[in-house]
């Protein structure tokens, strides 16, 4: 896992894929989202996504094994 991530699932869901990524900090993500995600993205992935993921964040109260 990238720096400062924490828990990483996927799975399939109606129309396309859930995933759920679990960073340290906001900024955390921030920086995989600018520096990694992004930037591989643009490049395009075999297989990969048609179109920008949508993305929903929320903060985590509890994060338990």
């Amino acid at each position: 896992m990238p720096k400062g991530q924490n828990f990483h699932a996927a799975g399939p869901s109606t129309g396309g894929w859930m995933i759920v990524a679990i960073h340290d900090t906001k900024e955390s993500w921030e920086q995989f989202h600018d520096e990694i995600l992004m930037p591989k993205l643009k490049l395009g992935l075999n297989g990969g996504f048609a179109t920008p993921p949508q993305e929903t964040g929320f903060e985590v109260h509890s994060l338990k094994p």
